[in-house]
Formats: C-alpha cells, structure tokens, sequence
C-alpha cells in the first residue's frame, strides 16, 4: 500500500486496477495508459483538499447500481469487490453535477451525479492521473462530449455508449469503453442506473 493513504482507498484503487487488467486481452489499445495510471499510483500524491461528503439527487439510484455490479453475470471476481471496494469508499465522495449541466435537456441536471476519488478535489489531489465516477439516472442520457486525455471508462451497472457518434452499443458490467483522445463520446441508462468509473492519463 502507498504510505500514508488509506486502506479503504488503496482498496478501491487496487479493485480499479484490477478489473481493467482482467480485460486486458479484449482491449490491448488501452493497456498502455492503464499501466502508466497504476504505476504512478504506487505513490500517495498530495493530500485531499477536505471537501465535505456531499450527495447529489440522483444518489438514490446508487444502491441499485452497485447492486447491478455486484450482482453481474458469472462467478465472483472484480467487479464484485470492486463493488463492495465502493460502497466502503463513497461515504466520503463529494458528488457534483456537471459544468452547466442546468442547460442540458431531458432532465439530465438532477438525473446524474460526478465525483472525483483521485485527482484534483478528489480523496488524494494530484496531477498525474484522474479516476473518477458517473451515475446516471434511469432513461437519462449523459451529454455527448470530448476532452483531450485518453480515457478507459469501467462499466460497474449496464448502460448504452457511443464513441464518434456512432449508434449507441450495449456494454455490460466489467465491459471497458476506450476513448483516444478527442474523441466523440456519451452514454445513456436503460430502464436501470447506470454506474460506471472513469480513469484520466493527463501527463504528455
């Protein structure tokens, strides 16, 4: 464990690590950022700011998400304890709504919920790398969007996804969605939440 952090988020981040390295052989294009993310969390960064706990409206749906996850297809293995790694770790997440998400149509403002585990306001502050995570409502849709850092999002609770505005794919827990930089990308709950987490190589 890196000195100084917590078991509970060691916990998480080793869960993280991995049930992305338990797909390894289905998505070898993203392999190379997720080794360069896990190698740099060997080492504890900075100290979390202190925000508060906070949760956000769809929060209510985050029960039956990670029931989803926990609850996937097959044998036990890590989406499981990545599941119950989670729902140790998220008393302290502070959920926050999208960057204007007020303007978004559909309902998408009080039908989604963000928080950062790793990373700037996240549970340990550094620059390096980014792991996060989305829940989304029921029949809600989270905006198509792009960003400069490659991206490897963990599907946790079943849900839609689109890459470069291609139809919407169906991806199943333990499923990984690989965005290269830059690219075109959203995703959409069916009639059950959607729960998924996110990692950010944001180095050059």
């Amino acid at each position: 464990m890196a000195a100084g952090r917590t078991a509970e988020l060691q916990r998480f981040i080793d869960g993280t690590e991995a049930a992305i390295m338990a797909r390894a052989p289905d998505y070898p294009d993203a392999m190379a950022m997720a080794a360069r993310i896990f190698s740099a969390l060997k080492t504890k960064g900075g100290d979390a700011p202190g925000n508060p706990p906070a949760r956000q409206e769809a929060c209510r749906h985050l029960e039956q998400a990670l029931g989803k996850a926990h609850d996937s297809p097959g044998p036990p293995g890590p989406i499981a304890e990545l599941a119950d790694a989670f729902a140790a770790l998220e008393p302290e997440f502070t959920w926050h709504r999208r960057l204007q998400s007020a303007q978004e149509p559909g309902g998408f403002h009080d039908n989604h919920a963000n928080a950062i585990i790793v990373g700037k306001g996240g549970l340990e502050d550094r620059g390096d790398a980014l792991i996060g995570v989305s829940l989304v409502a029921p029949d809600i849709q989270y905006p198509r969007h792009r960003h400069p850092p490659e991206e490897i999002y963990l599907v946790l609770s079943p849900g839609q996804w689109m890459q470069n505005d291609n139809p919407m794919a169906a991806k199943q827990s333990g499923d990984l969605v690989h965005n290269p930089p830059n690219t075109w990308h959203a995703m959409r709950a069916s009639e059950e939440p959607l729960l998924a987490v996110w990692c950010l190589w944001l180095e050059n």
